[in-house]
């Protein structure tokens, strides 16, 4: 009988080879919790998702477009803060 910790292995082994991450890695990585995970989805915030089933996949290069986002230049500073 498959453990819950071998069916989450065999989702993360599937997920990789869709170039995708599972949700609860995403909110590792977001450093996020399931609830905000879900009310990001449900107001078309962060990044695309896949929705199979009950299974909430992020694709990575959605991922890599929603921090890119993110991201915020570096600003110098003015000589006259200096």
């Amino acid at each position: 009988m498959a453990t819950t910790t071998d069916t989450q292995d065999r989702a993360r082994d599937l997920a990789d080879s869709l170039d995708c991450l599972l949700e609860e890695d995403f909110q590792l990585l977001a450093e996020i919790t399931p609830g905000t995970a879900e009310a990001w989805r449900k107001r078309r915030q962060g990044p695309e998702y896949i929705r199979i089933g009950n299974r909430i996949l992020y694709p990575r290069k959605g991922v890599a477009k929603h921090l890119e986002s993110l991201t915020r230049e570096r600003t110098s500073l003015g000589k006259a803060l200096l």
